[in-house]
């Protein structure tokens, strides 16, 4: 059987009177394409309905969206902060405690691997004009088209991968600051940005800066990420 794999919805919008959770094509697709079984998790904050879900789901699949709320690491807005939803955030971290506690396969995709780090004790930068001597990491481009280099380090399930660097889609203005002690950071743009991280200690725990999903319809070097997980995710 195909392993199962959790994809958190974003948050639910209203369209007329109507409320949706949604998540990208993109994301299903790739997980399809690597042999998973998607399946979209929708934003309702019950304990024991969590837990649940962690326990059924073989992975879990933290996609990219709103900012993070920077209550969520102790810290004030700044000017240039984005859109935030605190119940979100909270969602999200209770969901990922229940997860992690099983020790299944999560990865993390550009605002999925800064929640990552958050629940881990790390802090983002709010907005990357606020860094010095960085460049852009919001392309206007289409997400199949590459922004910027990674220099991705040995010793990661990255390197495995791709080898020692990589051109990347970039659509994001947060970022990593203070990494979390327990992971490893494992890919950096040439500007310092942290682009990626592991977790040494977790059988699989992966967050990436970039959009792997961007490149499903055409250019297939990046489905080796998601097969990686996905095949992490497979039940002996």
């Amino acid at each position: 059987m195909k392993p199962v794999i959790g994809i958190l919805a974003h948050p639910p919008y209203t369209h007329v009177e109507n409320k949706f959770n949604q998540i990208s094509c993109n994301y299903t697709n790739s997980v399809y394409d690597a042999g998973g079984l998607p399946f979209i998790i929708p934003q309702i904050d019950d304990p024991a309905l969590i837990q649940e879900y962690a326990e059924q789901i073989d992975g879990l699949l933290i996609p990219g969206g709103i900012d993070v709320n920077p209550l969520m690491y102790h810290e004030n807005p700044l000017p240039k902060l984005g859109k935030v939803d605190k119940t979100f955030d909270e969602w999200q971290l209770h969901f990922l405690e229940a997860f992690v506690e099983t020790r299944k396969p999560v990865l993390g995709i550009c605002r999925g691997v800064q929640i990552m780090n958050v629940f881990f004790g790390g802090t983002l930068w709010q907005d990357l004009s606020n860094r010095e001597n960085t460049f852009l990491h919001s392309q206007t481009e289409a997400r199949d088209e590459v922004s910027h280099r990674v220099t991705i380090e040995k010793e990661s399930k990255l390197y495995a991968l791709f080898g020692k660097e990589l051109y990347v889609n970039s659509f994001h203005h947060q970022a990593l600051k203070e990494v979390a002690k327990n992971l490893k950071v494992t890919a950096y743009a040439d500007d310092g940005v942290v682009e990626a991280v592991e977790d040494p200690a977790y059988p699989y725990l992966v967050g990436v800066q970039w959009h792997p999903e961007g490149f499903v319809y055409t250019d297939h070097s990046m489905s080796c990420l998601f097969k990686d997980f996905v095949s992490a995710c497979k039940k002996d």
